[in-house]
């Protein structure tokens, strides 16, 4: 083969390389992220009034779990569903000395982004930060009468991505859960005997805290 040939074959190769390079990093860094994790949420209180009365619930701190899917839409950049579950109590307290405790369930479904941030020599440790807009559903049984309410709810996340393998990783995260309660809810005001206090557009607050694992395609 002649030296021309060889030059000229090298120089298509490396030509193809150069091409196809910046395709491989983008589909490496265009990818999807699906996981779960386990955590612990903590507070939870509302009050409100009418003109002779006034109330408190308190939804009790309990262990928490969920799961996430992510999608990639550009570098650093992802697109996130996510689902979370606490089973805990809520208690009901009124001045006028009635008092209620029962079973409550808390579930969230979010829609949302996630950005994570990468930190120069250490590419297995990522920062994260985000932000979700969705649903939180209360649902009891209040002594045979099942209660359900659905309400607008944002949540704001910050935590760390630990990535042990290419496919596999560590999520940390510490969430800041805030739910509106748009109208009166019979829920938080004791009994299924109804009640008339406003509670319109008071935030419920809710800290939680969790770590999971993750893989990555």
């Amino acid at each position: 083969m002649s030296l021309a040939r060889v030059v000229c074959i090298s120089s298509v190769t490396a030509g193809v390389a150069c091409f196809f390079a910046p395709a491989r990093a983008a589909a490496q860094d265009a990818r999807a992220e699906i996981g779960a994790y386990g955590g612990y949420t903590v507070g939870g209180s509302v009050e409100g009034e009418s003109e002779l009365l006034k109330s408190e619930a308190d939804i009790e701190s309990a262990p928490s779990y969920g799961a996430f899917l992510d999608f990639a839409v550009r570098r650093g950049a992802f697109a996130e569903l996510s689902y979370s579950r606490q089973d805990t109590e809520m208690s009901v307290r009124i001045s006028d000395g009635t008092q209620a405790r029962y079973d409550l369930l808390v579930q969230t479904a979010q829609i949302g982004g996630l950005l994570e941030f990468r930190v120069p020599r250490a590419e297995w440790l990522r920062p994260v930060f985000g932000g979700t807009i969705g649903a939180t559903i209360f649902a009891t049984d209040d002594e045979g009468m099942d209660y359900e309410e659905w309400r607008l709810s944002l949540i704001f996340e910050t935590g760390a991505k630990f990535q042990l393998v290419r496919n596999l990783g560590i999520r940390l995260r510490a969430r800041l859960l805030t739910t509106f309660l748009a109208d009166d809810s019979a829920m938080f005001c004791a009994t299924g005997a109804g009640c008339a206090f406003a509670y319109s557009g008071v935030p419920i607050f809710q800290g939680e805290f969790g770590a999971g694992a993750y893989l990555a395609f």
